[in-house]
């Protein structure tokens, strides 16, 4: 019997990262926000395989690419804390990827219709209610 499948354990390689930037985008547009919010945005979307590093990786590309601004705050009961803003650049970037986005999705759809009609309607689903199992001639 395969295994289960965790709902929260991303597949290797999930989210690539040409996906993991928008999002990143898209949870600074939403608030100001410092590293560990936007982490906990992400994985309230679902995305749990990525580490503080690459997310913090990425910010740092962004803000040297023009996308984001930074400044230093201080926490409420600890050090100090990078806070990133979007910035116009960033505005026009997300427009952008929310389009390409759009693109995948309309692939990603003809893929699962064209599986849906073909390969994958056609492929046995095991029957879990019957204890026979196929032995080799």
């Amino acid at each position: 019997m395969p295994a289960q499948i965790d709902q929260r354990e991303p597949f290797p390689g999930w989210p690539p990262r040409d996906i993991l930037a928008p999002f990143v985008m898209l949870a600074v547009s939403l608030q100001r926000s410092h590293g560990y919010v936007i982490e906990d945005y992400l994985r309230a979307l679902g995305l749990f395989g990525i580490t503080m590093s690459t997310l913090y990786r990425t910010l740092r590309q962004m803000e040297k690419d023009g996308y984001l601004e930074s400044t230093w705050e201080p926490g409420p009961t600890g050090p100090a804390r990078r806070v990133y803003t979007i910035t116009d650049a960033g505005n026009v970037w997300l427009d952008a990827s929310a389009a390409m986005l759009g693109a995948y999705r309309e692939t990603i759809d003809r893929f699962f219709g064209l599986y849906g009609s073909g390969i994958g309607a056609n492929r046995r689903q095991p029957d879990d209610s019957t204890d026979e199992k196929e032995t080799p001639r």
